[in-house]
């Protein structure tokens, strides 16, 4: 059966190394602001990429409800293939909010992310801690401090010739002061992607995250899928939606699309 499968998806002989092949890293679909809680691999990169994010949160009776979107410029590299640091910028924050009663738009800019990763090798799999922090006063709005980041454990390991799995734990919080009071929220959550290489440089994601905490209770289970495609040495497209279900969670959908160019 792997034979035939083998011939009816030509493709290149697979080592077991999960981080071979960047196309079978997961595509993120964040629902934090400033993606904290991003999904990712257990492999270091380098790369520089720009992506817009979108997120909606309708209430379908009236159509009210939020309307987001985010432009990132990420950049990634990576030291002795074990390490990576990395910085993020979110360019244009722009934010409809329509109710019964008002309509307003809110165009901003900021906060810098900085990250880190360390990993090491775990038998034929890749394990490592990730943390990434946003930088205190970074954002447009200088009247109110905002900090926060992400700590999770990861792993990458090649299930087969043609499957990867990724998972996480940890946790991501967040804390806003200013002159009207302060408001802080910590959530932990566990997630898994699993990529299928259909091809050398094209890839299908699925993955489930959940999480609780954020809003004093259970939040989420998001059911996400995204598509990895590298036309050329250099550049490669991810496309992602995901979409929170259960819980307490208010956003209904997140959209990804990600252009990277590989150093």
């Amino acid at each position: 059966m792997k034979a035939l499968l083998l011939l009816l998806i030509p493709g290149l002989a697979y080592a077991d190394d999960p981080c071979e092949f960047t196309v079978a890293d997961p595509v993120i679909t964040p629902v934090r602001d400033v993606a904290l809680d991003a999904q990712r691999a257990a492999c270091v990169r380098d790369d520089v990429a720009v992506g817009m994010l979108a997120h909606a949160l309708i209430d379908t009776p009236g159509f009210h409800g939020v309307l987001g979107g985010d432009l990132l410029v990420g950049v990634r590299f990576s030291i002795k293939k074990a390490y990576e640091l990395s910085a993020q910028l979110r360019v244009v924050d722009v934010t409809y909010v329509q109710n019964a009663v008002n309509k307003a738009t809110h165009i901003g800019g900021g906060p810098v992310v900085l990250g880190g990763v360390a990993t090491t090798p775990l038998g034929a799999a890749r394990a490592g801690v990730l943390l990434q922090l946003e930088l205190p006063f970074t954002r447009d709005r200088m009247d109110t401090m905002h900090f926060g980041g992400q700590l999770a454990a990861i792993i990458s390991d090649r299930l087969t010739d043609r499957l990867v799995l990724h998972g996480r734990l940890g946790g991501v919080g967040m804390v806003a002061s200013s002159l009207g009071g302060d408001t802080s929220r910590v959530a932990f959550r566990a997630g898994a992607d699993l990529a299928w290489h259909l091809r050398e440089r094209l890839a299908l994601s699925a993955g489930a995250e959940i999480s609780a905490g954020w809003y004093g209770g259970f939040d989420h289970v998001l059911f996400r899928a995204g598509l990895h495609w590298q036309p050329t040495d250099r550049w490669r497209l991810l496309a992602g939606l995901g979409a929170p279900a259960f819980g307490d969670e208010r956003t209904n959908a997140v959209i990804v699309v990600t252009v990277a160019h590989d150093s």
